[in-house]
């Protein structure tokens, strides 16, 4: 038994370069676009394409922090792969903002772009490996894609009791009202830039979860004077529940 674990665990490895290139057109780059700005695209978060190709997910913070207010406002827009280093920007529009899972569904111009399956995410269990893809610190290290490998090492309720009522975010309380929610926690490391991107599975490249480093942190970490480096990750679920909802 322990031969065949690392055999599978071995032909995993060696399929993820495969995947990554099957994966890289879909994941795309999330901002605004202003003419007057300088830089006129400012970077904001990563998502992937789903669905008919004309559909993204994202964080809702992300998709929050590059909504247009206004006539004067910067564009929501969307970057799409052309080629192996060029990117063609696409204007978009939020469908759906769910704060509460800290999930965007965009919708974008254009021609369809290649679209990641969404698989189910109620078939993870600890201890099963998956990467993750993203643009972490964005523009200031350049728009190139970055591939981590993560272990998932605890499936867990996103938002943890704190010992005192002061210790309580807003964000936290709205959580626990919702209902449990569940979040992977993953033993690699996200940085900022890489909110949005998938998790997914290193030999089919199906969506599993979207990494959240605001939202969970805000929730889960509320009581900790300094917060912890672990990445989390929304299971896909919420994601495919999102997208029932927008045929």
């Amino acid at each position: 038994m322990v031969v065949l674990q690392w055999l599978l665990h071995g032909s995993a490895l060696a399929q993820l370069p495969d995947t990554v290139d099957r994966v890289r057109p879909s994941v795309v780059l999330v901002g605004s676009y202003s003419a007057t700005d300088n830089p006129r695209f400012r970077y904001v978060g990563t998502g992937f394409v789903v669905g008919d190709g004309l559909r993204v997910v994202t964080n809702a913070h992300v998709a929050k922090a590059t909504g247009s207010q206004g006539a004067e406002a910067p564009a929501l827009v969307v970057q799409v792969r052309s080629g192996a280093s060029a990117w063609v920007m696409r204007q978009a529009r939020v469908l759906e903002n769910n704060p509460e899972q800290d999930l965007a569904l965009l919708q974008i111009d254009g021609p369809a772009a290649p679209a990641l399956k969404v698989g189910p995410s109620e078939q993870v269990r600890e201890g099963e490996e998956y990467a993750f893809m993203g643009f972490p610190v964005g523009g200031i290290l350049g728009f190139s894609s970055v591939t981590h490998r993560a272990l998932v090492s605890s499936i867990t309720t996103m938002a943890l009791p704190s010992p005192t009522s002061q210790q309580l975010s807003e964000r936290a309380i709205r959580s626990v009202r919702s209902g449990p929610q569940q979040v992977f926690q993953l033993d690699a490391t996200a940085y900022p830039g890489n909110s949005g991107g998938p998790l997914f599975d290193t030999r089919s490249g199906a969506v599993y979860g979207v990494i959240s480093m605001v939202l969970v942190k805000g929730t889960r970490e509320s009581a900790l004077s300094q917060p912890s480096g672990i990445t989390y990750a929304i299971p896909s679920r919420y994601v495919a529940d999102m997208l029932a909802r927008h045929p």
